[in-house]
């Protein structure tokens, strides 16, 4: 028998409310901005501007380029920034979906979990802002002329149509750590303060301006076994190019993690929401 079948008619009779909720986020997060809705054409343009600035024409730190598989180093960046930034942000803002909506948690019955769920669709609304950013940029490079002998200009193929599964995958990792965190948040306020230094660690072990390569530091290798970021990124990376999957593995690793974030999260999430009245 499915018990998580309950869960998700219950999710699917207030789809209505959930899309309100991911609606209103998206609005109160650019009303008071001075650009609105053109932060989320900028920030992925300023920060990969910053990383090439950095990497590449200030010589003050060396990126081994030939390492990149074939990308130019812009593309590269900006491929991962963007996936990035949906994960760190998301995850950033999903831990006070609860206490930002204690109103609604402790007055009206409907199932919690569409608090950190609409934080997910509304991010996602940025993240397809930030692609009609890449994709100019993308095709520039198509036809660009490689700087290098070792850069390989993208080359569109039916690849592209796996981004779609790559980005489930992904959303699938996001919403569930959303609910757990946003649950544990509530339970414990410290949670948010705690994950702003493990987001940051998370940045540094995830090849967003880097490729992360360890056949130097053997000892390092675990972290490409726990971090299911650095084969997504890689996934993004192979399909805009038009390549096989260089880790295919790895990406089987990170659709199993999510799917057990994801199901796993919601029912710890589904079966503790009966407590959050008493901790708003």
């Amino acid at each position: 028998m499915n018990t998580d079948a309950p869960m998700i008619s219950e999710l699917v009779k207030y789809r209505g409310l959930l899309g309100m909720l991911a609606w209103r986020d998206i609005r109160v997060r650019y009303k008071q901005s001075l650009l609105g809705v053109a932060w989320a054409f900028l920030m992925p343009l300023i920060q990969t501007a910053v990383l090439v600035l950095v990497f590449t024409l200030s010589g003050a730190v060396s990126i081994d380029e030939t390492q990149l598989n074939g990308m130019e180093y812009v593309l590269f960046v900006l491929a991962g920034i963007i996936p990035w930034t949906l994960f760190n942000s998301t995850i950033a803002s999903s831990m006070e979906v609860l206490t930002r909506n204690s109103r609604l948690v402790t007055k009206i019955y409907f199932p919690r979990e569409v608090f950190p769920l609409a934080n997910v669709l509304g991010a996602l609304v940025d993240f397809g802002i930030a692609l009609s950013v890449f994709i100019p940029v993308y095709i520039f490079y198509i036809f660009k002329t490689p700087s290098q002998s070792y850069f390989v200009n993208p080359h569109p193929s039916a690849m592209l149509l796996l981004i779609p599964v790559v980005l489930l995958i992904q959303v699938l990792l996001i919403a569930g750590l959303s609910m757990v965190l946003s649950m544990a948040n509530l339970f414990f306020r410290d949670v948010k303060y705690v994950m702003t230094f493990v987001l940051q660690l998370w940045f540094f072990a995830t090849n967003v301006m880097y490729p992360i390569r360890f056949e130097t530091h053997p000892g390092l290798k675990w972290v490409t076994f726990v971090n299911p970021m650095i084969p997504i990124l890689d996934a993004y990376r192979d399909c805009w190019m038009g390549r096989g999957l260089t880790n295919p593995t790895g990406l089987l690793a990170a659709a199993a993690i999510a799917t057990v974030f994801f199901f796993v999260g919601w029912r710890v999430f589904h079966k503790a929401a009966f407590k959050f009245a008493e901790y708003v």
